[in-house]
């Protein structure tokens, strides 16, 4: 009888186990892509040369199929509804930011996408920073060299890396590629769900 009951209890025991172990990788990856701006006053200084924001919180819906055509992937498991955020200066919308969450080798990678539209044209990227990163060549993928690439480029341009943009680093071409995929998502779910006229 004890010995019986010894291994039903270490049966229930590495159930439990197992099923948290589930529950917390679902967990990580429904929450893969939600991420915060973790600094708007300095960010909108540094990119807007100073102004106000308000959040944007806009369902993708019936949009979803449209965006992972344009993006070449599907969306996350959390990203039915995705956050913006529209800056405003002297009374006029100069920009919007979008924040993305993506998995590097080392772990998460924070994208913030700051996101123009100017007169008669297509929404284009003003800058792309990292939040918060654990990547062994972090300071290449933080550089001018590797960000700048993304300036100017719009939600038909390819956005990807080996194409249009080259890989921060050799050995950080992964790294390189969440940081091009963050950056096309936002930008391309900006133009699909209308979020220059909210």
């Amino acid at each position: 009888m004890t010995h019986g009951g010894r291994h039903i209890t270490g049966r229930r025991l590495a159930a439990g186990i197992i099923a948290t172990g589930m529950l917390m990788l679902l967990a990580a990856q429904a929450g893969a892509s939600l991420c915060v701006w973790r600094n708007p006053d300095s960010d909108i200084k540094e990119l807007f040369g100073g102004g106000s924001y308000r959040t944007v919180l806009v369902n993708v819906g019936n949009k979803k199929t449209q965006i992972e055509q344009a993006i070449g992937t599907t969306l996350d498991a959390d990203e039915t509804q995705l956050r913006f955020w529209p800056v405003i200066k002297d009374g006029k919308r100069v920009g919007t930011m979008a924040a993305h969450l993506g998995k590097g080798d080392y772990g998460a990678i924070e994208v913030l996408v700051a996101i123009v539209e100017p007169p008669g044209g297509p929404a284009k990227i003003k800058a792309v920073k990292i939040q918060r990163d654990r990547e062994r060549h972090r300071e290449a993928l933080r550089s001018s060299t590797f960000l700048g690439q993304f300036q100017g480029k719009q939600a038909a341009s390819a956005l990807r890396v080996g194409v249009d943009i080259q890989p921060a680093h050799p050995s950080a071409v992964r790294a390189s590629k969440v940081v091009a995929l963050s950056a096309k998502k936002m930008l391309v779910a900006y133009e699909k769900l209308g979020v220059a006229n909210l």
